[in-house]
């Protein structure tokens, strides 16, 4: 029940969000915008999409040996699927690696909750690396305090990292520490971390590409540096658990971002619903491979 209405909570706080936009920009000049897109562009759109979570199977996959990459690729499809359903992107993520440690059995619950934690951390530290580097090379655009938050941020990123990697595990663990310390012997080597980190960047491109490409054809003027940070700005936002599918939460912060940057808000808000069809279209993706598919390790 609790469950129930928190669920309800949140889509109505989306719902409030979208509701409260259309008072500014009108629904209709949006939906039109969006609609006259090529359908060829759209489908770009989407295979930049599911590329970029292909890569991010194979990011999942360096931090379990023994997940093949099919099995890899499920997952993460299993999490967009189950991200957009529930309020959150996080909750994709608790999804994943809860199937994945059942998944893997045999005492290894916490390797697989270890993997899950530290590819999300890897993948944040891509995206601050990413966002810190197109403010840095516009910081006339941006201002120095936005150099120092996300300088700020991409530090955090790596002190978290540092401790997952550290820090003892408490002895309280019991077998689900032994499992993570041994999860962590084998798998945080530098080669792995490093290769990671490269993929997670790669992954940020393919996100601005997306972005870059629907914003060129909604006539949306911006330059590289500055779709970089809209899409930082508007990753970071969606990972906060207050709507359904990021609907309001997506809209608000691609309308605010690219409005500051001087974009159209009647763009931007276009940009936001196609985005949300994008995202739907994997989570379908992530619905079929689930039900026709069973959980394994390999």
């Amino acid at each position: 029940m609790r469950a129930a209405l928190l669920f309800a909570l949140k889509a109505v706080v989306g719902g409030g969000l979208l509701w409260f936009l259309t008072t500014r920009i009108l629904l209709d000049d949006a939906l039109s915008i969006a609609g006259s897109l090529h359908p060829i562009i759209i489908a770009i759109a989407i295979l930049f999409y599911l590329l970029a979570h292909a890569v991010n199977a194979a990011k999942l996959q360096l931090f379990l040996s023994g997940l093949s990459y099919w099995q890899a690729w499920r997952y993460t499809m299993i999490g967009v699927f189950y991200g957009t359903v529930l309020p959150g992107q996080l909750a994709g993520d608790a999804v994943k690696a809860v199937r994945l440690a059942r998944a893997q059995g045999s005492g290894d619950e916490g390797a697989a909750i270890a993997a899950v934690t530290v590819d999300k951390i890897v993948g944040l530290f891509a995206l601050f690396l990413v966002v810190a580097l197109a403010i840095a090379l516009d910081a006339h655009t941006f201002g120095q305090a936005a150099v120092l938050t996300v300088t700020l941020a991409t530090a955090g990123a790596i002190a978290v990292l540092a401790a997952v990697i550290l820090l003892p595990v408490p002895a309280w663990f019991g077998r689900f520490g032994a499992s993570i310390a041994a999860w962590r012997t084998v798998s945080m080597r530098p080669a792995t971390l490093s290769t990671a980190l490269a993929l997670g960047i790669v992954f940020q491109v393919l996100c601005v590409a997306i972005c870059m490409v629907l914003g060129e054809n909604l006539n949306i003027d911006l330059s590289i540096g500055a779709w970089t940070v809209v899409m930082g700005f508007s990753s970071i936002v969606l990972l906060v658990p207050i709507s359904i599918a990021g609907i309001g939460v997506r809209d608000a912060s691609l309308i605010g971002a690219i409005g500051y940057l001087g974009g159209s808000e009647v763009g931007a808000f276009a940009m936001s619903l196609v985005l949300l069809a994008v995202n739907l279209s994997g989570a379908v993706v992530g619905l079929v491979v689930d039900l026709a598919g069973r959980d394994r390790a390999s």
